[in-house]
């Protein structure tokens, strides 16, 4: 079990002054009428007044992992507020911990945040954002305000994480989360929690969704994509003179194609890929449908991002690193930090973090066009080099 640790004393205790002084009135993101999806909170929970999402509207679609389909479909964010179903295991967990805190337990609620189509009936969880969003809960009525509040949350495998109160008011408990699924909220003697005060720096800032581009230049033919929609567009940035000669003197062209690995690669590019922090392993996942539980596996999509000679033989390898940019597949979130995992000559990969500005893009210097995988993370997710 992982509890939040303190951050430098001064400047933690300087960033909830800044919260606790915002006025609430700009803080709540509220349902529009413009005929786009909103942002809102349903809230259904018994002895609970209130629950907002103060982090702005668009900006909540972002951190909520919206990918850019999603973003220009229009699909809207909800917060479903209810009192808790969670089964003994998962009680037993935020129980203990909050044993451990000298806390006691105020309110259980399920907080399932889930992206759905306007006036459809559709909806499908989000159960982890890539951003912190902020939320602020009313306490029951008779809650006493010399208190100290929390939030523990209950996260993958039976962790739970403790967020500390970021208001003063005492009839409220605000919380930035990254993880929506059962909260406990707690309490304890005054200043219990202050070691978990911790605030996402940039919970209230209004954010855009950034433009989509469909459409590379390339300073080479770039072939037919045989692949799936998710991604659109592929270029070289190197100059062809250069592109030629690091191929050995041949004109070559450029392709994207899907791709199945054979076992020893999918096995270098899986392991390799379960060492990243991102977000697209493999994994196993659990859905409801009609009423049941069951467990599916997400996996990633391969993909063969290459060259071929005038006779169509592939180039596998060049004697010079070469830039290529590739739109970020379709499905893949707006808010995220990309990588690519490459299979090289030797077996091993490469996890080559993209070095361009625009958030539409991946661009990549690389001289091996074999298998690979294009991955997203939160945001810094790839900053730090594997070896």
């Amino acid at each position: 079990m992982r509890l939040r640790k303190l951050l430098a004393t001064i400047t933690a205790a300087a960033m909830v002054v800044g919260i606790m002084m915002t006025p609430a009135a700009g803080l709540q993101a509220e349902a529009v009428g413009n005929g786009r999806a909103a942002v809102y909170t349903n809230n259904q929970a018994t002895g609970i007044p209130s629950v907002t999402i103060q982090t702005p509207k668009e900006t909540t679609k972002l951190y909520a992992g919206l990918s850019w389909e999603a973003m220009e479909q229009d699909l809207g964010v909800r917060l479903n507020v209810t009192d808790s179903e969670c089964g003994p295991a998962a009680r037993n967990s935020l129980l203990s911990t909050a044993m451990l805190l000298g806390a006691r337990e105020v309110k259980t609620l399920d907080m399932d945040l889930e992206k759905y189509v306007k006036n459809s009936g559709w909806s499908t969880d989000i159960p982890e954002t890539t951003g912190r969003i902020r939320v602020c809960i009313g306490l029951p009525a008779g809650s006493d305000g010399t208190k100290d509040y929390a939030v523990l949350c209950l996260k993958q495998k039976g962790a739970v994480e403790v967020l500390g109160d970021l208001d003063l008011n005492p009839a409220t408990i605000t919380v930035d989360s990254d993880y929506f699924d059962t909260f406990m909220i707690v309490a304890a003697p005054a200043g219990t929690f202050n070691a978990y005060r911790v605030a996402n720096p940039n919970a209230l800032d209004e954010m855009e969704c950034p433009v989509y581009v469909k459409y590379i230049d390339s300073t080479i033919y770039v072939a037919d994509r045989k692949v799936n929609c998710n991604v659109y567009s592929l270029g070289m940035l190197t100059d062809a003179g250069t592109v030629w000669a690091a191929a050995g003197g041949k004109q070559v062209s450029l392709y994207l194609e899907d791709v199945v690995p054979g076992p020893q690669a999918r096995k270098s590019l899986d392991e390799t890929i379960n060492l990243t922090n991102a977000m697209n392993k493999i994994r196993t996942v659990v859905k409801e449908e009609k009423g049941e539980k069951k467990e599916y596996t997400e996996r990633y999509d391969y993909f063969e991002m290459g060259l071929k000679d005038g006779a169509g033989a592939r180039v596998k390898e060049t004697n010079g690193k070469l830039r290529i940019t590739v739109t970020i597949p379709y499905n893949f979130p707006v808010y995220a930090d990309y990588a690519v995992a490459v299979l090289n000559r030797d077996g091993t990969v490469s996890i080559m973090k993209d070095i361009d500005e625009n958030p539409s893009t991946i661009t990549v210097d690389t001289d091996q066009f074999r298998a690979c995988v294009f991955l997203w993370g939160k945001k810094g997710a790839f900053d730090t080099p594997l070896y």
